[in-house]
């Protein structure tokens, strides 16, 4: 028996009934873990917040068991998934990851603001973010095409050259919005009437007679412009809040660009031809 034991062949069965041994017991101590799920304190209590947050009360015994459940079954549909390796290449599993990166990048304090020179000094090198735009005031008298498109514009030529009344409101057709528009900016003129409209108003020279026809996206106009304000850049003392809130926002978004571009630094990017 002793000159079997020293055998070396015997030594590398022992060895391999060992190494076999310890690793079902291993692979059962695996499938033990994989299979209990452990719902802590900390965890329930993290569910009872979210549910008194989003239902504006306190949860019951019977919320609390629902919400255990619930939670429960989330667990085990997600480590099945896991196993069947369905995780492996979803698009919106990827997209909610990387959504989730990006919240835990932006999650950081907003940086101090710059001593009051500093930010004076980058507001004169931003005037385009602070600027003002033109703005214009006009009324207006519009000419349905309706029954009558061959001939709308010639209808309102003719309305300018007579002359337009006093009570010009009653002339021409109703608009939905409305006569009169005060301090429109471009962009707001191009929303409400069409980009031909919005530019053709603001190239109007400043006078105080009806000009037209100019055509928007729902007929025919005869114009009067009441007030032009021209673009100007405000005083920064009058708009420091703003300056300081635009400010943080541009520091912000350029510390999470260099916060990503140091995550994408540690990574090798190869692409296959």
């Amino acid at each position: 028996m002793k000159r079997l034991l020293r055998e070396p062949f015997v030594h590398f069965v022992l060895l391999g009934a060992l190494l076999f041994a310890g690793h079902s017991l291993w692979q059962r101590h695996v499938q033990k873990a994989d299979h209990t799920l452990i719902v802590s304190a900390a965890e329930m209590e993290r569910q009872a917040q979210i549910f008194a947050t989003e239902n504006r009360r306190q949860p019951t015994d019977a919320d609390l068991e629902a919400l255990l459940f619930a939670y429960v079954e989330e667990q085990v549909l997600m480590r099945e998934a896991r196993r069947l390796g369905l995780d492996s290449d979803d698009t919106i599993i990827r997209r909610r990851l990387a959504q989730k990166m990006r919240f835990m990048i932006d999650d950081v304090g907003a940086p101090p603001l710059p001593p009051v020179d500093n930010l004076k000094a980058w507001f004169a090198e931003n005037p385009d973010k602070f600027t003002r735009p033109e703005t214009r005031s006009f009324e207006h008298i519009y000419f349905s095409p309706r029954d009558r498109s061959d001939t709308v514009v010639q209808v309102a030529t003719d309305a300018l050259a007579a002359g337009i009344p006093t009570d010009w409101e009653t002339q021409g057709d109703a608009f939905m919005t409305g006569r009169t528009f005060t301090r429109q900016a471009q962009d707001s003129v191009r929303r409400d009437f069409g980009t031909a409209f919005a530019e053709k108003l603001f190239d109007l020279p400043e006078t105080d007679d009806w000009q037209g026809p100019i055509n928007s996206a729902f007929g025919v106009h005869l114009v009067r412009l009441t007030n032009i304000t021209p673009e100007r850049l405000p005083d920064f003392q009058a708009i420091r809040p703003e300056v300081e809130r635009v400010w943080l926002d541009a520091a912000k978004r350029e510390e999470n660009a260099q916060a990503l571009k140091s995550l994408m630094r540690k990574y090798k990017v190869e692409v296959e031809e």
